[in-house]
């Protein structure tokens, strides 16, 4: 008899609660040991004969498997396990009672065949298989749905039966209709794709070509880059200058910024409506390029260099006391957001430099406040600019500093750099420049190169003719050093573009002081400390400028011991001595006043102006060029595109102890590792000391 068919007073019910407690009584840690001493207590409840004990064993066979299977994913703990298995622990386990009857039947339930597993219906249907043709099988079915009252799946299996092939056009059909059907990509989502890609008309036509439903047309794109470019009138554009009026550019940067912040600007009061302030850093910089065959119209003209001006929104604020941050440059190193000013094919040169600077300024005091209207809202942003973009030379042009080998800060000389008890007045006003944190990983890294080199001597200058060839020696074997230990190339020039001392050569010293410390000669310490430096300054956090004087100071003392016979390098001086004082001078975390961004727009420059400008007209191409940089740098379309995120590493301890705990974590993405690190090219010649 099947136990599924007995009546009430054959059948005895235990809830799975009670059998876990009688399981329990079992003191014995071993799983085994306590089913076993469950089974033989029931058994025991109950006068079973042979078969019927046999018939128990298989039942219970499965709640053994169970309970055991649910004790070992608890970590055998009585907690736990009830905690786990509360639910469960509330059902009921059908037992048959002992009967006397030899005809009874003891086991699991028969299934029907739809509630069998995919296993038991093969094994079930596998003599039908064996004994009965496919065709008879297949009409047998048809005939059997029409009579259940369904015909189209009559008619469906019909037809994909007729031939070897129409099963799988019918599955295909099929899976395609589940399908959700793409639209068409809407002008801005397209034409984030396009800058993000760096494609080219030509090269969006063929992409386009692939599904033309998707793609919108070029034209369309088109009509959408014109809303990326300020008034036509901002515009003026020369065979030799390409230049955007700073307020128009300034008035088109916050429209399309608040573009993409309208539903953060639906938040504001009234006040803060109309205190708004974007803060921005702007720079210049110059490089060499490319010279093309278009003559100019006078012989004095060459394009044989660029002189660029640009800037980077880093924080839209509001508030008068206290400044609530409504906008947040994600990635203030960046390119994404490198705006430009002015483009100038001109060689730079100090006097150049104070012109540029004394130009935009000039600007800068005349600039009036945005009054833009979002939804009905109408908000007035006032603008705030900091001249952070700019290296050490345009530093020593920007404030007369003749010598590379002078502190334009203090005005101390190399001669006075070591000695740390005489220290000079530092300019106040020399402080709004930020500390230049590329090039200051760049230059300390060359400083300990350099220094290096001269070890076997203990000089500062070179005179004699055998210690230059000492020097040599010793530069050449460094150089195979770095080469097959490390995998870099240091010191070594690049035609046209300076030497190969770029950021990411001196990342990859400073990150691992053993080694580099091992290959040049260069104490250990030291090394160390200048990476601890470097990463807090390159952080993007605040830093507590109390305990940074501190490191600093004990740093420069332990140079000073090690290699008082080599002065400090300017950009050692500025660092360790000034450090502190520039940073809590700063208006924003001095990681963020970076000047990778304009160094990367130099690399951009060579790019757009090689693959995306027309070459007929010197006019037309320097056009293009520009408004590739204003679209590739649109705020609207930057913050549809993905930001890309790259691995880092957690900061150093000695680093945590210096940033202020309350913004920031030890786990967070830092600024150091921007995407433009590896795009920022600088010659090393400003502090060569052979």
């Amino acid at each position: 008899m099947d136990p599924s068919q007995q009546g009430p007073s054959q059948i005895k019910i235990l809830s799975r609660k009670q059998l876990y407690d009688i399981m329990q009584e079992q003191k014995e840690c071993d799983i085994n040991e306590k089913l076993e001493y469950l089974e033989k207590y029931l058994l025991m409840q109950e006068n079973y004969s042979e078969e019927q004990i046999k018939a128990f064993k298989h039942t219970f066979s499965y709640t053994k498997a169970e309970l055991k299977r649910r004790w070992l994913s608890a970590n055998r703990k009585d907690n736990l396990f009830r905690k786990n298995n509360e639910i469960w622990l509330q059902g009921t386990l059908e037992l048959p009672k002992a009967m006397t009857t030899a005809t009874t039947v003891f086991g699991r339930p028969q299934k029907s065949f739809g509630d069998s597993s995919e296993r038991s219906k093969r094994r079930k249907t596998q003599g039908l298989r064996e004994t009965v043709d496919t065709e008879e099988l297949t009409f047998a079915t048809q005939m059997k749905l029409r009579a259940c009252g369904k015909p189209d799946a009559s008619k469906v299996l019909k037809e994909i039966t007729k031939s070897p092939k129409r099963a799988t056009k019918y599955r295909k059909a099929y899976s395609s209709s589940l399908q959700e059907k793409r639209g068409q990509l809407s002008p801005l989502q397209a034409l984030s794709m396009f800058v993000e890609a760096g494609l080219s008309r030509r090269q969006y036509e063929i992409v386009r070509a692939s599904d033309k439903t998707l793609y919108p047309c070029y034209s369309v794109l088109q009509k959408a880059k014109k809303d990326c470019y300020p008034v036509p009138e901002s515009y003026q554009v020369t065979a030799t200058c390409a230049e955007i009026n700073l307020q128009d550019l300034l008035n088109h940067t916050v429209a399309r910024l608040l573009l993409y912040l309208q539903e953060v600007v639906q938040t504001l009061s009234e006040d803060e409506c109309n205190t708004l302030e974007l803060i921005t850093k702007w720079g210049c910089d110059g490089s060499q390029q490319t010279q093309f065959k278009q003559k100019f119209e006078t012989d004095i003209d060459s394009d044989a260099n660029i002189f660029q001006s640009s800037l980077v929104p880093l924080q839209l604020v509001c508030g008068t006391d206290i400044k609530k941050v409504i906008w947040k440059n994600p990635t203030p190193s960046s390119p994404r957001y490198g705006r430009p000013i002015k483009i100038r094919f001109v060689k730079e040169s100090a006097d150049l430099t104070r012109e540029e600077i004394g130009y935009l300024e000039s600007k800068i005091v005349t600039l009036n406040e945005t009054k833009i209207e979002i939804n009905g809202r109408n908000l007035v942003i006032k603008h705030t600019l900091i001249l952070t973009m700019i290296d050490a030379k345009i530093c020593n042009a920007a404030t007369n500093t003749t010598s590379t080998m002078k502190c334009y800060i203090c005005g101390a000389t190399s001669k006075e750099f070591n000695s740390l008890s005489n220290r000079r007045e530092a300019d106040q006003s020399t402080f709004k420049f930020g500390l230049s944190t590329l090039h200051a990983r760049i230059r300390l890294f060359e400083s300990l190169l350099h220094l290096s080199y001269k070890l076997p001597l203990k000089k500062w200058q070179l005179r004699t003719k055998n210690d230059k060839e000492i020097y040599k020696q010793r530069k050449t074997e460094i150089q195979n050093q770095f080469k097959n230990r490390m995998g870099i190339i240091v010191d070594v020039p690049k035609p046209g573009f300076g030497n190969s001392n770029d950021g990411n050569t001196s990342r990859r010293v400073f990150m691992d002081p053993a080694l580099s410390a091992e290959i040049t000669g260069m104490n250990v310490e030291l090394i160390y400390r200048f990476r601890v430096i470097l990463e807090v300054i390159s952080s993007g956090h605040k830093v507590d400028t109390l305990k940074f004087a501190a490191y600093t100071m004990d740093t420069a003392k332990l140079y000073v011991q090690l290699y008082s016979w080599h002065p400090m390098t300017p950009t050692m001086h500025k660092i360790l001595i000034h450090g502190p004082t520039v940073i809590e001078n700063a208006l924003l975390p001095i990681g963020q006043l970076s000047e990778e961004a304009a160094e990367a727009r130099n690399k951009h420059f060579r790019s757009y102006r090689q693959n995306y400008a027309r070459k007929f007209s010197r006019e037309s191409c320097n056009l293009d060029i520009i408004n590739r940089l204003l679209l590739s740098s649109d705020p609207l379309l930057t913050s549809m595109r993905p930001t890309p995120r790259k691995r880092t590493k957690p900061f150093l301890k000695e680093t945590t102890e210096m940033l202020l705990p309350s913004l920031f974590t030890i786990s967070a993405d830092r600024n150091e590792d921007d995407e433009s690190a590896s795009e920022a090219e600088e010659s090393s010649d400003e502090e060569s000391w052979e």
